[in-house]
């Protein structure tokens, strides 16, 4: 059986607003068309330490990493992950698919 992978992003968004309109709405639907869930997204992450990579941070999981792979490389969400790239953030994105944590699984 697959293990879930967790995709974690941090993205400088251009205006938060527009982004929404334009992309975070639709987004949902397509990444639960491949098994997927949202559990967080905001704009006021609070920092600790160092310096934050982007304004927007977005965790999400997925039944596999197979399904994760689907959907970044789908039809359905190609227009999508074009506009946000060239239009809606500085292509600042930070996204890691990971099964596991080392040391802890």
């Amino acid at each position: 059986m697959s293990k879930p992978v967790y995709s974690f992003g941090y993205i400088q968004v251009k205006d938060h607003a527009e982004y929404m309109e334009r992309y975070g709405q639709h987004i949902p639907a397509i990444i639960a068309a491949f098994g997927g869930e949202f559990l967080a997204a905001t704009k006021s992450a609070v920092l600790v330490e160092g310096t934050a990579p982007g304004n927007w941070v977005v965790l999400s999981r997925f039944p596999s990493m197979e399904k994760a792979k689907a959907f970044m490389e789908s039809d359905a969400y190609a227009p999508f992950r074009a506009m946000r790239r060239d239009a809606l953030t500085d292509s600042n994105l930070i996204i890691s698919f990971a099964d596991e944590l080392p040391g802890l699984g």
